[in-house]
């Protein structure tokens, strides 16, 4: 069973040498839902570096495990996106992001 949670605002934080995460990870993205709930975070590990197994706690808080490069990708999801949820399979440790089904360009025009 997929466990979905629909991200109402989020927070960043950018470390330097931390030594959690294998000692690789820079930041952290903490995800919230309605009225606050804490959900998660999104742990960003450097480039290059072996990402930890995503894994949901007993108090259903998730930790969610994604490379540097994805990071300015998922901050543009977050900002631009009307309906984000985070997504994770316990059984497969499989998680994603996901956005509501939009028109492709919204009407925007081209670069």
């Amino acid at each position: 069973m997929i466990v979905s949670q629909k991200i109402e605002s989020y927070s960043l934080q950018i470390v330097s040498n931390y030594a959690g995460g294998g000692g690789y990870q820079m930041g952290f993205v903490y995800l919230y839902g309605e009225n606050q709930k804490y959900l998660g975070y999104l742990g960003i590990i450097k480039d290059g570096h072996s990402l930890p197994q995503n894994r949901q706690d007993n108090n259903e808080v998730l930790r969610i495990y994604f490379h540097e490069a994805e990071l300015q990708s998922i901050l543009d999801t977050l900002r631009n996106e009307t309906f984000v949820s985070l997504e994770f399979n316990p059984s497969s440790k499989w998680a994603s992001i996901r956005t509501s089904k939009a028109m492709a360009g919204n009407g925007e025009l081209a670069a």
